[in-house]
């Protein structure tokens, strides 16, 4: 067994599970998607890990996994951090420029001016994702590289995490014995395995239902406009189902993959289902209709709580790509035509794009982020490479390139 620097992982530590995916850079510069490893999570709750020694084992299980399965030594991962541990706020910085041209050093050094307004003693800064710059007050286009003025100003959208939620995923990663290359905040990742650049660009809402919080993003204009962590996911339903039909939570889980769906209009209600009793003795026929409905207000209630959301951020207009759902929960039966009905909008199922390789192994709403973490190693990857070459003599311009690309990775 190998290794590879060729090959990038992407570990999705969430409440459910824990996934590690491993890609290969093609020489077309795509990602080949080699191996794939994944175990329960037993050390989380509610997002946030509880249990290190519990998470690591299956950190390393996962990590384990794909290693067999691609054939490659795995010592690094971009690995993901979400829910309410990721915050982002939207500020602004501006310098006044030295030279009459905007430089990439320019371009980095305003960057750098929203970090130093946002960094506190309780935070580290994960992402600075440029909403628009301004140059002499007036917009600039998205990259205002050689263009003239005298003062440079950026709007940022500027993503943030706790630091005792990195000192945990840090021990995690040190008892599982491998490198975090980067902390990927949880959004960006599954954005980056499931939106197309052309929703990015007219405008959409990825809703990321996990099993114990649901992710809200917004991009327009090809930016992140918005991100939000709701407290509620598919955990969630699998507990009313428990408490509901007086069933234990591990057959509550079962009969929620099983009998699961967001619309009591799309069952049969007449139709019964056999549901175990808490004892383990007794079997209680139950109308299907009685389980819809449980199901059915608890999505409502995330639905209706992820436009709630996305109304309060000023984002609800002109969003013409609609909504795409994904994570795990997102692939029970009803959930597109639930979406439709709150949004009002057009609704489609987030699965993994721009991968090739096990492709059938991933395609599934449950891999976005694991995927999207690959990818994001991938894009860091193609990036590095695009400055070392730059630094090795090319033209300036296309070092200007290599450098602006180099910002945002």
């Amino acid at each position: 067994m190998g290794k590879n620097h060729k090959v990038v992982v992407g570990l999705d530590i969430g409440t459910t599970k824990v996934c590690a995916v491993a890609g290969e850079l093609t020489p077309e510069g795509g990602l080949e998607i080699i191996g794939i490893g994944r175990r329960p999570s037993k050390g989380l709750r509610k997002g946030i890990i509880v249990d290190v020694e519990s998470t690591a084992e299956a950190v390393a299980t996962a990590i384990e996994d794909a290693e067999v399965m691609a054939g490659v030594r795995i010592d690094a991962v971009y690995v993901g951090l979400g829910g309410g541990q990721v915050e982002g706020l939207t500020t602004e910085g501006s310098i006044e420029l030295t030279a009459k041209e905007v430089t990439s050093k320019d371009i980095q050094q305003v960057i750098e001016t929203t970090r130093s307004l946002t960094v506190s003693g309780k935070h580290q800064i994960l992402h600075v994702e440029p909403i628009e710059f301004r140059l002499d007050g007036e917009v600039t286009s998205p990259h205002p590289i050689g263009m003239a003025g005298t003062k440079l100003s950026v709007w940022a959208q500027v993503m943030t995490a706790a630091l005792p939620a990195l000192d945990i995923l840090m021990k995690v990663a040190d008892l599982a014995k491998v490198e975090v290359r980067q902390v990927v905040a949880q959004q960006l990742a599954s954005a980056r395995a499931v939106l197309t650049e052309d929703e990015k660009e007219v405008g959409v809402v990825l809703v990321d239902i996990g099993g114990a919080t649901t992710d809200v993003v917004v991009y327009s204009g090809n930016t992140l406009r918005h991100i939000a962590s709701l407290a509620v996911g598919g955990n969630h339903v699998t507990h009313d189902l428990a408490i509901g039909l007086r069933t234990p939570v591990t057959e509550a889980e079962r009969l929620k993959k099983q009998y699961g769906c967001a619309l009591l209009s799309l069952i049969d209600t007449e139709a019964m289902v056999d549901v175990p009793m808490l004892g383990g003795k007794e079997i209680q026929p139950t109308p299907h209709k009685f389980l819809a409905e449980i199901v059915e207000c608890r999505v409502e209630e995330i639905f209706s709580l992820a436009l709630q959301q996305l109304r309060q951020s000023s984002n609800d207009d002109g969003l013409s790509a609609g909504v795409v759902l994904t994570g795990g929960a997102s692939l029970m039966l009803g959930m597109v035509q639930a979406a439709e009905a709150i949004f009002e909008r057009l609704v489609r199922l987030g699965l993994p794009l721009d991968i090739s390789g096990l492709t059938d192994l991933v395609h599934n709403p449950m891999y976005a982020t694991g995927v999207g973490l690959a990818l994001y190693g991938r894009d860091r990857l193609i990036a590095a490479e695009s400055m070392h070459l730059a630094q090795g003599g090319f033209s300036g311009a296309f070092r200007r390139a290599a450098a602006w690309l180099q910002n945002f990775f």
